[in-house]
């Protein structure tokens, strides 16, 4: 086995930080959990990114819907009325989700793995999702993503490993502060 379930589990539990990071101003409100399948028929696209090494490569896919409830989210997110959100700022802005969650990924990877690369996000049909089980990998997992007001979003991670990977990442412990200032 090439990627040791440690490495797995690790990545899973980046992937669900970071998509949780990525969704909004309060984490706290975003669940995030693993699911077997991702449910295709109420979603139309898919903004895929991937990270890569020498050693591996790990492709990331938020799926979601190219429609009002979607826009809606998204105009909320970026602080437009949704009415005037065109379709190049919206794709804009699911892309820069996708590029937050895996650059957090990114950066967490970068504690076990150098030369670490990030991808530009290409926006796929989500009918390519059953084609990610098919390009080789050693590890497929699907996310269902649980929004506030029900929002249907999901994810799925592929990660392929050319040689052997084991590694065990933590979710850092968030500390709350009170009442404490920073100066520059």
């Amino acid at each position: 086995m090439t990627l040791s379930q440690r490495a797995r589990d690790s990545l899973d539990r980046m992937m669900i930080a970071g998509l949780r990071q990525s969704m909004g101003p309060q984490p706290s409100e975003v669940q995030v959990c693993t699911v077997p399948a991702v449910a295709q028929e109420s979603l139309t696209h898919m903004a895929v990114l991937s990270i890569a090494s020498y050693s591996f490569r790990v492709i990331a896919a938020l799926h979601f819907s190219h429609d009002a409830r979607t826009r809606a989210w998204i105009a909320g997110m970026v602080g437009q009325d949704e009415h005037g959100l065109g379709p190049q700022p919206f794709i804009d802005a699911i892309c820069e989700i996708g590029n937050m969650c895996c650059g957090a990924m990114n950066r967490e990877l970068g504690a076990f793995y150098d030369c670490l690369g990030l991808s530009t996000p290409q926006i796929l049909d989500i009918r390519s999702l059953p084609h990610m089980a098919q390009i080789g990998t050693d590890h497929l997992q699907h996310f269902r993503i649980d929004m506030p007001g029900g929002l249907p979003l999901h994810a799925t991670l592929c990660a392929r490993a050319y040689t052997p990977m084991d590694f065990d990442w933590k979710a850092p412990e968030v500390e709350e502060a009170a009442g404490e200032l920073e100066f520059f």
